[in-house]
């Protein structure tokens, strides 16, 4: 026997029992076992009871999982209408196609529900048809091993009910079982190809934390106001029974659902659709790279219509992911040198200054600011068109560039980069939109200041440009772009409608009136006009002057290096505002780089939209906004947040979005104070200020309330001095831009 084993058979045999002690002996072992295991159980229970958990897993929710399940109920994403209440944007369902591939999925007669392999080919026909999908992308999905259904992509998701009736009738006739849909919520743009670049896009997202999925903006109008159209999701709790079914009657509201709140835009479907389809034929003709227009009704400051080219279908999504489309838009998110229809504001800026001399001659050869000449653009192409003897207002007409030179130079450097200041250039209009593109004032030296005189070496945008143009149009009041008319919350019955917005009066009535007189000139005069043709105006329409400006600027290479070469190489643009005398619409035209190119293609675009405009322009119900709307007689709160340190900016936009008026004192980077008290309520089209940290020169107060005034006296410490009756400040006697550290005292003319 070995060591081991005689080691272990004495430990046995050491201590040997009879059997009664041997019981006794497991009898005390047993007792002491289960002693010690009721403590342990008395120590869980304990932990149990007082910290609801067991190995970090939360007891309560883990039986709330058993027997409660809780359903997240999307709330309705706001609508979005043109201005008398069609749906440009409606929320819809939308559908996703599947195939079932299964080959044991089967009823209980044995009847095959699945996608037979000898169908394949007819599947694959059928969804290129409906769908555009490749039909060799179609049979490797239904191709592939070992899964049970397959999914077809992008193209195979956000189909329309039409579209999913049409397949399900094909797939029945042809006897194809197996071909499913999933229902999605989705979004609507029954309008098809309708200021798609303007309204934008929302797409479905999912839910990082549930995996549900919602509606989301992406780019437009549907990003920018997402905040005010998505609404708020709800939670409900139902109790389930011990086979996980829900139980009727047991719902527990744990968050309340809150519908998104329509908005009723400024755009008229009418006009919207007419600049469509001259767009088309001009896009058509010139073949530009880049193309925008935009109508305006000059005494609200509303975007009627506007549209652009290339552009994207938003209903059939074709064109939305094309790398030669833009994605963004033209009209504030694009940043370019305007070239001569600057030469508006110029003149107006001339003739309130009161340097303008319409009937003085000077000789246009050119002109030589420092180191640099400046010529007309038919001498420098040496064909004159003209004469090199003109009179100030016959170089507008001739839109030459030492005329304007010279103005610049007669006001002088600091005084017209005041009017630039006045027209508020090198800002953004902070209108609601997002990605909005500041513009930029001219460089620190004589020539790059007296280059803007005719729209080269400083950089807007089309709103910015829209805006200066207002000024014009509407008597030197300079009022905000709009795109909204009215907001309604269909939860509390409640709307915010929208007023104009006045910005400033950069020069005088007369310097306004007068300017749309020489600017009938360019179409009108016979021997300089650049947009007459042999038989009369090139814009036109029966029984209205017009006052009109073009433009052709360089463009600037991507590098900064200088200026693109070639004849194509140019943004060719036309402002128009119809009629001359009492103007009720400007229209803005951009053309960026045709292929093809001649001053009559203007006709095409033009001459039909503003016809169209001047017709419907009793319907369009300018000074009443959101007509549908009238018997909503309660207005929807709007509380202000805590806006103390944001981004002046950035704060200005998001109140327009809710209609308040903010004016932002001084270019500081964060806002000092406000003039309302944060946490109130702001009534719609209510005008409030916000100090910023920079503020040194002396505002345009045109337009404010006297409220306003007195606040702005309060926090500067300037005396004011009132005179006339009204409400509303008309007038100022100490120049905008002035020191205000220097300036004690101002008066102010009060009126309507």
């Amino acid at each position: 026997m070995s060591k081991r084993k005689q080691q272990l058979l004495r430990y046995v045999l050491k201590k040997r029992y009879i059997p009664s002690q041997n019981r006794r002996r497991v009898g005390q072992s047993l007792i002491l076992l289960t002693v010690f295991i009721f403590f342990i159980f008395l120590i869980n229970f304990a932990i149990i009871i007082g910290t609801d958990k067991k190995f970090g897993v939360d007891l309560s929710e883990g039986a709330r999982k058993v027997h409660q399940t809780e359903v997240t109920v999307q709330a309705k994403r706001g609508t979005i209408y043109d201005r008398t209440g069609l749906p440009i944007a409606k929320d819809s369902t939308t559908y996703t196609v599947y195939a079932i591939i299964d080959k044991e999925y089967v009823s209980a007669l044995k009847e095959i529900l699945y996608v037979e392999p000898r169908q394949f080919n007819q599947v694959a026909q059928i969804f290129n048809k409906h769908l555009g999908l490749e039909t060799d992308y179609v049979l490797q999905q239904l191709n592939q091993p070992k899964l049970k259904q397959v999914y077809f992509g992008t193209l195979g998701k956000n189909i329309s009910y039409s579209t999913m009736t049409a397949i399900q009738q094909e797939m029945e006739a042809a006897g194809i079982k197996g071909i499913a849909f999933n229902t999605n919520p989705g979004r609507l743009y029954p309008n098809g190809n309708f200021a798609s670049s303007f309204i934008g896009l929302a797409n479905l997202v999912e839910d990082e934390n549930d995996g549900s999925q919602r509606l989301e903006g992406q780019r437009g109008m549907e990003y920018a106001l997402n905040s005010i159209l998505a609404g708020q999701d709800g939670k409900i709790v139902y109790e389930k029974d011990s086979r996980g079914r829900i139980v009727p009657g047991t719902e527990n509201v744990k968050e309340a659902r809150v519908d998104g709140q329509d908005i009723y835009t400024t755009i008229s479907a009418d006009l919207q659709r007419s600049l469509e389809t001259n767009m088309d034929i001009f896009f058509g003709k010139t073949k530009g790279r880049y193309v925008n227009a935009t109508l305006v009704a000059a005494k609200t400051g509303e975007i009627l219509a506007t549209t652009q080219r290339p552009t994207y279908n938003p209903d059939t999504k074709e064109g939305v992911d094309d790398k030669d489309i833009l994605q963004r838009s033209l009209l504030y998110q694009e940043n370019f040198e305007p070239g001569s229809t600057m030469k508006v504001m110029t003149v107006a800026a001339a003739i309130d200054n009161g340097t303008f001399s319409p009937n003085e001659y000077y000789n246009r050869s050119e002109i030589k600011i420092v180191d640099a000449t400046i010529r007309d653009w038919d001498v420098n192409a040496d064909d004159l068109f003209a004469p090199l003897s003109l009179t100030h207002a016959q170089g507008f007409a001739l839109s030459s560039n030492v005329g304007m030179v010279i103005q610049e130079q007669k006001m002088g450097d600091e005084r017209w980069l005041n009017y630039l200041e006045k027209f508020r250039f090198g800002y953004p209009t902070r209108f609601g939109m997002e990605g909005e593109e500041a513009g930029l004032l001219p460089e620190d030296n004589v020539v790059s200041v007296a280059m803007t005189s005719f729209g080269q070496g400083i950089l807007a945008t089309q709103t910015q440009m829209l805006r200066g143009f207002g000024a014009i149009a509407n008597d030197g009041i300079m009022l905000e772009p709009k795109f909204i008319t009215a907001l309604y919350d269909g939860n509390t019955d409640s709307v915010r409608l929208s007023q104009p917005e006045v910005v400033g009066k950069p020069v005088s009535a007369k310097a306004a009136a007068d300017t749309r007189q020489y600017m009938i000139g360019v179409g009108t005069d016979p021997q300089f006009g650049t947009l007459r043709a042999s038989d009369g105006p090139l814009i036109q329409v029966d029984g209205y002057n017009i006052a009109v400006k073009s433009g052709t600027a360089q463009i600037g290479k991507e590098d900064g290096t200088g200026y693109m070469e070639g004849p194509n190489a140019t943004i060719n643009s036309v402002v128009a505002m119809i009629p001359a005398e009492d103007p009720e619409f400007i229209m803005y035209v951009t053309v960026q780089q045709p292929e093809s190119w001649t001053s009559a293609y203007w006709k095409d675009i033009f001459n039909p939209t503003l016809k169209e405009a001047m017709q419907l322009k009793d319907s369009l119900n300018l000074t009443t906004p959101a007509p549908t709307l009238a018997a909503v007689s309660k207005e929807t709160e709007y509380k202000l947040g805590k806006i103390i340190g944001k981004q002046p900016g950035v704060t200005a936009g998001i109140l327009r979005q809710q209609l308040v008026q903010p004016i932002i004192l001084g270019n500081g980077a964060e806002i000092k104070k406000v003039s309302v008290e944060i946490g109130s309520n702001l009534s719609a089209n209510q005008q409030i200020l916000l100090l910023t940290d920079r503020f040194t020169m002396v505002p345009d107060m045109y337009g404010w309330t006297k409220e306003n005034v007195d606040i702005f006296s309060d926090w500067t410490g300037i005396e004011i001095e009132y005179s006339g009756s009204g409400t509303k400040v008309v007038s100022q006697n100490v120049a905008i831009g002035s020191d205000l550290e220097k300036t004690k005292k101002i008066r102010i003319n009060l009126g309507d």
